[in-house]
């Protein structure tokens, strides 16, 4: 199956090593150099966008923020602007994964191959591993990976948000550490990687709080997060 990135990127000598890198492993792609030439490409239902965040014409985070309004589509960054901040904003905003510039571009690779194993199934999906999964007032449907409740449109997780509170869901009232997580991620475990801390303070805010006032997920020191529901399948 062919695979597409877009890369939003201004610098034609770093989509050219960007492109370059990417085919190596038969992924083509396609090129914005600029955020307002970015919404066209969309079109083509690229599988994987590399966005820089010091785009020309608009802040990267901002044109980030308006892509999640209308699209899941995962999101590496691999930006200059990388100290803690701008990273956990990425991330908090829908970002998937963040890389800083320079970097080893057989890492950047890894990543990207990672994002696209997440949103794709290697075999036929059975009608047996469809259903709903129901929680609180909340069904998190695996056909359509919408997270839904009565009345209210379809709240945004990003691939990465939605694999988390999958394994969530799958495992109620079971600590899930750092390192599990960063499995279903399939990411290198890093003790000092705050990405998960931020993709599951992103789903706690997007499920709000439980009818007693308690949080869906409860954080235990230095063993990892629990969700704390009781969880209902149905097809």
């Amino acid at each position: 199956m062919r695979q597409t990135a877009l890369i939003v990127e201004d610098d034609p000598g770093t989509r050219h090593v960007l492109d370059a890198t990417l085919a190596t492993a038969g992924i083509e792609s396609i090129h914005a150099a600029n955020g307002a030439a970015m919404w066209p490409l969309l079109d083509q239902a690229p599988d994987v966008i590399i966005l820089d965040l010091s785009l020309p014409d608009c802040d990267g985070l901002e044109l980030l923020r308006q892509l999640r309004q209308t699209s899941d589509i995962p999101v590496l960054i691999h930006s200059t602007r990388s100290d803690e901040i701008e990273r956990i904003i990425g991330i908090e905003i829908g970002a998937d994964d963040f890389l800083p510039k320079p970097c080893n571009m057989r890492e950047l690779l890894a990543r990207v191959r990672s994002l696209l194993r997440r949103t794709q199934r290697a075999t036929p999906v059975s009608r047996n591993d469809l259903r709903r999964l129901r929680f609180g007032d909340w069904t998190l449907d695996t056909a359509s990976r919408e997270l839904t409740r009565p009345g209210e449109a379809a709240a945004a997780l990003g691939v990465s948000g939605y694999a988390l509170l999958l394994a969530f869901l799958e495992h109620p009232f079971e600590t899930l550490s750092r390192e599990h997580l960063s499995r279903v991620l399939k990411r290198e475990y890093m003790p000092y990687d705050r990405i998960i801390d931020v993709h599951v303070s992103q789903i706690r805010r997007a499920l709000g709080k439980q009818a007693d006032g308690s949080s869906f997920i409860k954080t235990l020191r230095s063993q990892g997060y629990v969700f704390i529901a009781d969880v209902e399948a149905c097809n």
